[in-house]
């Protein structure tokens, strides 16, 4: 039981920091990559890209969940940038961080918006376990 409440509340956090990293996504598309050579890897969060408008959120809680996240950002540029913590403080560190992000994001969503969130967390969680038990494609 305690289980299966940590791994909705961790699904659920992971779904809503996606929707955090969305605009992040809109802004890394007007600034141009760095020319390294080298072509960019797809963004994790270019995945989640729809999951605002499927939200139907509101400019003000887009401008709200992007300050959140801003914030979130520059928390863990800190934490990766702190030569003081080990490793496995960072982590905890991180974790902490997303899940009051997490909360705060929570906080700003109507109901109906935290419902349908959960339900696309869910559903996401239960196609990721599908596709990691399908067969290799060849």
């Amino acid at each position: 039981m305690k289980n299966s409440k940590m791994l909705k509340h961790l699904a659920l956090t992971a779904g809503l920091l996606a929707l955090c990293s969305v605009p992040a996504v809109v802004n890394a598309q007007q600034t141009p990559p760095p020319d390294n050579g080298q072509q960019a890897a797809p963004q994790h969060s270019e995945k989640h890209e729809g999951e605002l408008a499927s939200l139907g959120l509101s400019d003000d809680q887009k401008a709200q969940i992007q300050k959140i996240h801003e914030n979130m950002k520059s928390q863990m540029d800190a934490i990766k940038n702190d030569s003081t913590l080990s490793p496995d403080q960072k982590r905890a560190k991180m974790h902490e961080i997303h899940k009051a992000s997490h909360e705060q994001v929570m906080q700003i969503l109507t109901p109906e918006q935290r419902e349908k969130a959960k339900a696309d967390e869910m559903a996401r969680k239960s196609a990721k376990q599908q596709g990691s038990q399908a067969p290799p494609q060849q």
